[in-house]
């Protein structure tokens, strides 16, 4: 009787280090913005998704270093192109 093999799919589980990129933030003491780099590590880690699947989309400012903080495709905006840029990503990339 022939025996049917079945292979499971492999699934990589990612972990916050895999997001971290080797630039330690330099944002000041006590910024705002440390707590959003931690959320979206969070986020992204907690719903799995593939750091080559994220684009991180920045404007200017303290929060525009941002993108080169992750592991991650990223791109830094001039002042207020920050969501035509964004939609564009999606659309080129719509999966």
């Amino acid at each position: 009787m022939a025996q049917n093999i079945v292979e499971e799919p492999v699934i990589q589980n990612y972990g916050i280090k895999d997001y971290k990129s080797e630039t330690k933030p330099i944002w000041c003491p006590g910024c705002g913005d440390f707590g959003v780099l931690s959320a979206l590590y969070n986020a992204l880690s907690n719903l799995n998704i593939p750091p080559e699947d994220v684009a991180v989309i920045s404007g200017i400012g303290c929060s525009s270093r941002l993108p080169g903080y992750m592991a991650t495709y990223g791109f830094n905006s001039v002042h207020g192109r920050i969501l035509p840029i964004a939609t564009g990503v999606k659309m080129a990339n719509p999966d």
